[in-house]
């Protein structure tokens, strides 16, 4: 939606919550969400992530299975998880990235 500026308002939606949790517990991963294509064609929103000297990698949202998806990458179109936890720890463990304990975990 277009404010009186002309600026374009996105609602918060998945990719921004699991941006947020991937900053949250692997701050070390540099994360970023951009509209770009993936190897396919298909434009959209993606989250970049990149982990030291490993090769960035796209993950988008599926609204049909409500879950997050690899666009690319040696894992291209398979599920990471529905929960945004979840996700963000396989994320970090596919990129070799230290994982911070999840904040509702600790006694």
């Amino acid at each position: 939606m277009a404010g009186a500026t002309g600026l374009v308002v996105e609602p918060f939606g998945p990719l921004d919550a699991l941006h947020a949790a991937i900053r949250r517990r692997a701050p070390q991963i540099a994360a970023t969400c951009a509209r770009t294509s993936d190897v396919s064609g298909e434009f959209g929103l993606r989250l970049h992530v990149s982990y030291r000297d490993r090769p960035a990698r796209r993950i988008r949202w599926d609204d049909d299975t409500e879950t997050y998806v690899w666009t690319s990458g040696p894992d291209d179109g398979a599920r990471l998880a529905a929960d945004v936890e979840q996700a963000a720890e396989r994320i970090a463990w596919a990129l070799g990235a230290p994982i911070s304990p999840n904040p509702s975990e600790r006694e």
